[in-house]
């Protein structure tokens, strides 16, 4: 996706109302080996302007967890446009906008310099009983988020990816004690490091995320022992099927498909 094509969609401005504005400059320990800011540190980002934004309506994980609820990311996709470096500055607004089912959703635009577009993501969250682990009607807590409702930065659909098959590339992971997160379970940005790493390292060298979608399925805890499998699905290494899975049990935690390209210049201008 270019960079005016998220123009184009990115009709939503900090001065419309609720909607909350996050600047990060970038750090040393947030860009990769090449000098761009890694996808890992965009996905914190966002994190963290979703958890400022829901603790100001109200509805922040401590507030839940104090009713006995939380919150759980069950799905997301970015298109990102641009990959800028360390000290450079960049924007994140995010906004509440609207249901799905059971699902609260939410919206992320991350702009760099001159208010540049370089990154566009849609995502879906749950209301989960922490008692029962099942996810819980979505509408009290939807009053309190006053969404902008239908308001998408992206005119995609958060729907449930198909299945892996003939797994191609592995790798395994034990779950550390620092991957947990408030919620005592590993932290969805985590999941998104181990789907990355399941990648070839040829193709990690040469290319670059340029879009990513990702089911989150079940959680992952303390010393678990994690199998990250992905396939090929161009003979370029430019779209990829991933799973998670638990080898304990077999039960499969997330759903990934990822979209590369070649990284054209420092400031990740997309190539036409």
């Amino acid at each position: 996706m270019d960079k005016g094509d998220m123009l184009n969609q990115a009709k939503i401005t900090a001065g419309d109302a609720n909607i909350w504005r996050e600047d990060f400059p970038i750090r040393s320990y947030e860009v990769d080996c090449h000098n761009r800011l890694s996808i890992l540190s965009m996905f914190s980002f966002m994190q963290e302007a979703a958890s400022k934004h829901a603790a100001a309506l109200g509805v922040s994980i401590q507030q839940l967890l104090a009713e006995n609820h939380t919150w759980l990311l069950s799905r997301l996709k970015i298109k990102i446009a641009a990959y800028p470096g360390w000290n450079d500055q960049i924007q994140v607004d995010t906004w509440p906008s609207g249901t799905q089912q059971l699902f609260a959703l939410r919206d992320f635009k991350i702009s760099g310099a001159d208010n540049q577009i370089i990154a566009a993501a849609i995502s879906a969250w749950l209301v989960v009983d922490l008692q029962k682990r099942r996810p819980v009607r979505i509408a009290p807590f939807v009053e309190r988020l006053k969404p902008i409702e239908g308001r998408h930065i992206l005119d995609d659909r958060l729907a449930k990816l198909p299945a892996l098959s003939h797994p191609v590339h592995e790798k395994r992971f034990v779950v550390r004690y620092s991957d947990l997160d408030i919620n005592q379970h590993v932290n969805n940005v985590k999941f998104v490091e181990w789907i990355i790493e399941s990648v070839p390292s040829a193709a990690l060298n040469a290319l670059v995320v340029s879009e990513l979608e990702i089911n989150f399925l079940a959680e992952a805890f303390h010393e678990d022992h994690i199998c990250a499998i992905c396939t090929p699905q161009a003979p370029d290494n430019t779209l990829f099927h991933h799973s998670l899975t638990r080898q304990q049990d077999g039960r499969e935690l997330a759903r990934a498909k990822t979209k590369w390209r070649e990284f054209g210049s420092r400031n990740g201008e997309v190539e036409k």
